[in-house]
């Protein structure tokens, strides 16, 4: 297949292709071949519309290549197709951000104001490892961007109703922020009450949880440890701080903990973390957290983040706080 590509010899290209999909041995890249072959052999683009719709009734549960062909679609002008399936790939991977982030480049193309919606509130419902801050910065821009043109066409119930649903995508059930002052390092884990864990090498658990920053001396801006559950199971937080390296002011830290954030019973919570040794276990309690089941696994992916580093584990005295 490839040497008649190179060949240039496109209509052998998809004779050959056809022939294997009428036996029954398709494959998934054999839709794309077959649609750029006839995007060159300058076949009607109806035609090749309904091979890259054939690719997507193909891999209609494999979020992955759902991306893959949302993408084909949007390649070849079939956008509001491509929409769709992002919107589709999102209900199958609610946490995923490639299907919401892909799709509000589009929504905001097609000047889709639903779509827009769909998009940047999932956008900031969600926190991911990496990049959510720049990710959820343009989802509000995009967000109010739509507001605006709404307003101006008129329709300002749409346009309330589309800032409403913003301000509850910004709703956090849980956020835990540890700091502190020196060159030292410390580290933070969170063991949640379904049995996952967050910590430095799995920064995100199927429990919602997700470690956004791992920070270490002797940069003052980078000496904070953040944890954020935007959907947090209901129950007791084990907390453990671990002092890593370094010299820590005081041998003291900051905890600070809020529950509800972005609603009417929002509650902050700060407390100070001595370390008289090596390991503090703190436990704190969420009354009224939203989650209730873990969610699917998450996809296998490098966190840049986590690196190997030793750290001695060693027991410690727990107290609670909150």
């Amino acid at each position: 297949m490839l040497r008649l590509h190179r060949q240039r010899k496109h209509e052998h290209v998809i004779a050959a292709i056809n022939e294997a999909l009428i036996v029954g041995q398709s494959q998934p890249w054999m839709y794309d071949v077959l649609a750029m072959s006839m995007q060159i052999a300058g076949r009607p683009k109806s035609a090749i519309e309904r091979v890259l719709l054939s690719r997507v009734d193909f891999t209609a549960t494999d979020v992955p290549n759902m991306l893959l062909s949302a993408a084909y679609l949007s390649r070849f002008g079939v956008n509001d197709r491509a929409l769709l399936l992002y919107r589709q790939a999102s209900k199958i991977s609610p946490t995923r951000p490639e299907p919401y982030a892909l799709g509000l480049k589009l929504a905001e193309r097609l000047k889709d104001y639903d779509a827009v919606q769909w998009a940047s509130t999932g956008i900031l419902t969600y926190t991911w490892p990496s990049d959510y801050r720049s990710r959820h910065r343009a989802a509000a821009a995009a967000a109010s961007d739509a507001a605006a043109a709404l307003r101006k066409a008129g329709d300002k119930e749409r346009a309330g109703e589309l800032e409403m649903a913003v301000a509850a995508a910004h709703q956090r059930d849980l956020i835990v922020t540890l700091s502190w002052n020196g060159q030292g390092e410390l580290d933070l884990q969170i063991d949640e009450p379904l049995g996952t864990v967050c910590h430095f090498d799995h920064r995100q658990t199927r429990s919602g949880g997700v470690l956004v920053h791992d920070g270490f001396g002797p940069v003052q801006r980078n000496c904070y440890e953040e944890y954020v559950c935007a959907f947090a199971a209901p129950g007791e937080y084990r907390l453990s701080i671990n002092h890593v390296d370094g010299d820590i002011v005081g041998k003291r830290a900051q905890l600070t903990i809020r529950r509800y954030v972005g609603t009417d019973h929002e509650q902050t919570h700060t407390h100070p973390v001595v370390f008289d040794d090596r390991r503090k276990v703190v436990r704190l309690s969420l009354q009224k957290g939203r989650r209730e089941k873990l969610s699917d696994p998450l996809p296998r992916g490098r966190d840049e983040f986590a690196t190997a580093r030793g750290n001695k584990r060693r027991g410690g005295r727990p107290f609670r706080f909150g």
